[in-house]
């Protein structure tokens, strides 16, 4: 075993969080953030096992990526650089990373002068973001004593000052806050504090990136959007802790969709603060490189923990030194990655994201419209390409659209929908030829309240197919080009199943004989056309989708009374809707 495995080794099995315990559906609310916790594991490492510390800093020799493009990102990629991390920047891909934050400016709430600013002065990471182009912010941490802080307005405003210095003094771009388990009673000392830090420094410079990092859940009530959001560039969601070490049940830290019945997740962290107003354009959803792993009761999902949970970075499973993260699972309901093992007489169970559950991740990032992502922490996947690859394929301009893929709502795929949901997402697969379809397998939703718009193209101005409410499924949906523009809205009362459907960009058999993809012609045509064979239903429309002649039970239709132009034909058969383009010329 070589020495920088043993030192992961050791890393792991000596990281155990305990947490406060107040719970809400077997969760605990007020407990310390994963970036406390690493926070002080590696305060305390350096402090007592130096040379350890050091192993860790040392990044994994990687090869040459022959295959590495040269790609431009279209959303941001915000990564937290930890002061432990130094070093391993040596495997960032820069050109996939927007803004790299370097943690942290640890306040000293009598004073704001800092505890300790990491080397932020002096760290090489800095000067090699800069001169690579990304935008390089402070972060700046206060975890308690947040009243003492907040009745000092000298402790605040010198904070301030010496934060604009440093950034200035760096030629920085700006600050990312993140003061966490801020109580209650404190909400409007914070609002009015972060309103007065981002007035002065845009005031200083109108570039300036002034950041906060969010709760998952906004358990105490303490971010004022409708005010911050003047205010503030980048709201960055920190997603993840839906489970924890402390969790009386093993489960994913990054919980994109419901696994248990903690219905705290991703997708509805970014509806909530949506909802609460946070611009799509400044919302970054931060996800986890690391996980836990807890000895359980059985391999089940859900599992019961019976101790707390021991961190996994996924640079840990993909080393898999000790062999016990070679059978990756899939939870069907959260679409998170999990592995199960037996050992010393108990079942082990560790829930760690990688670059087949990320995915998903990146899907509700791309399905909502949100600004990008954010990674706690850059390094913990160090030695290994396929998140940066992962990027590269979903958030550059040389991104990927499958040309089949599942596609649900924010429940996932086997969970309700949510309350208030309200997005407008694209079809358009990258390797379109001359067909593109849409088949729901389920759909249920709120009779007249909750609904799923369909357009013939690239955005909502395009020709409307239909509007989907209740049980009546819009079938298999066929493209007259290369894409399909959904809308889909929820109100704030009845949720229902929702629904489950797959795009693919090649036509399939029906029952083993007929294909359906339908021809008609001629096209462009004269006097009438003919379709390939007898539909049930068939609707003229303009491209706006307005009806014009309507049919049943037929294969030959007369257009002699309709002006040159282009129309929809939207044609119903075998209990299919498909929708094509015709060319009238007279």
């Amino acid at each position: 075993m070589t020495t920088q495995i043993r030192y992961i080794n050791i890393f792991l099995l000596n990281f155990i969080l305990v947490f406060v315990v107040q719970y809400v559906n077997g969760q605990n609310i007020n407990k310390i953030s994963a970036h406390q916790d690493h926070k002080d594991y590696f305060d305390s490492l350096a402090q007592f096992s130096p040379e350890e510390f050091i192993l860790y800093k040392t990044p994994t020799k990687l090869q040459p990526d022959k295959h590495k493009k040269d790609c431009t990102l279209e959303k941001i990629v915000f990564g937290w650089h930890p002061s432990w991390s130094d070093g391993l920047e040596t495997n960032y891909q820069w050109n996939l990373l927007s803004d790299l934050s370097y943690f942290s400016y640890e306040i000293d709430y009598l004073t704001g002068d800092p505890l300790t600013i990491h080397d932020w002065e002096t760290a090489s990471v800095i000067d090699e973001a800069m001169a690579n182009g990304v935008r390089v912010n402070l972060c700046v941490t206060l975890f308690e004593n947040h009243e003492e802080f907040f009745a000092n307005t000298s402790a605040q405003q010198n904070l301030i000052d010496n934060l604009l210095s440093l950034v200035q003094n760096r030629n920085a771009d700006g600050v990312n806050i993140d003061f966490e388990l801020v109580p209650e009673n404190e909400a409007v000392n914070f609002n009015n504090f972060l309103v007065n830090l981002a007035t002065q420094f845009h005031a200083e410079n109108t570039d300036y990136q002034v950041s906060i990092a969010l709760h998952a859940v906004d358990w105490n009530s303490i971010y004022n959007i409708p005010v911050l959001k003047d205010y503030i560039d980048l709201f960055i969601i920190m997603a993840y802790d839906y489970y924890w070490p402390g969790s009386s049940i093993a489960g994913p830290s990054g919980q994109l969709y419901m696994m248990n019945t903690f219905e705290r997740t991703i997708s509805r962290s970014i509806i909530d603060y949506l909802y609460a107003g946070v611009p799509r354009e400044k919302l970054v959803c931060g996800l986890p490189y690391y996980g836990y792993e807890w000895q359980t009761t059985s391999d089940n999902v859900p599992a019961t923990a019976t101790n707390n949970g021991v961190a996994r970075t996924i640079k840990t499973i993909k080393n898999n030194s000790n062999g016990y993260y070679s059978n990756r699972l899939t939870d069907a309901n959260s679409l998170c990655s999990y592995y199960n093992y037996y050992s010393g007489g108990t079942w082990h169970q560790a829930w760690v994201d990688d670059e087949n559950s990320l995915k998903y991740k990146y899907d509700v990032v791309q399905q909502q419209d949100i600004a990008g992502i954010g990674i706690w922490a850059l390094g913990y996947d160090d030695g290994y390409t396929e998140m940066w690859d992962l990027i590269e394929t979903n958030f550059t301009n040389c991104k990927f659209v499958p040309s089949e893929y599942d596609f649900f709502d924010m429940g996932g795929p086997t969970r309700n929908h949510y309350n208030r949901e309200n997005y407008t997402f694209t079809i358009a697969p990258t390797d379109y030829t001359d067909y593109l379809a849409l088949a729901f397998n389920s759909f249920k939703l709120e009779a007249d309240y909750d609904s799923l718009w369909i357009y013939d193209g690239y955005n909502t101005e395009a020709p409307l197919i239909g509007g989907y409410s209740g049980t009546v499924s819009p079938g298999t949906i066929e493209a007259s080009g290369g894409a399909l523009t959904l809308k889909f809205f929820s109100d704030g009362a009845t949720v229902y199943s929702g629904w489950n459907a797959k795009w693919r960009c090649s036509p399939v058999s029906v029952s083993g004989a007929k294909n359906e993809k339908i021809n008609i012609f001629p096209n462009p045509a004269d006097n009438c056309i003919f379709i390939s064979e007898a539909v049930e239903k068939l609707d003229i429309c303009t491209l706006r989708g307005t009806l014009l002649k309507s049919f049943t039970s037929i294969n030959k239709v007369d257009i002699s009374d309709l002006s040159d132009g282009i129309y929809l034909l939207k044609i119903k058969i075998r209990n299919t809707e498909h929708v094509k383009k015709i060319v009238i010329q007279h």
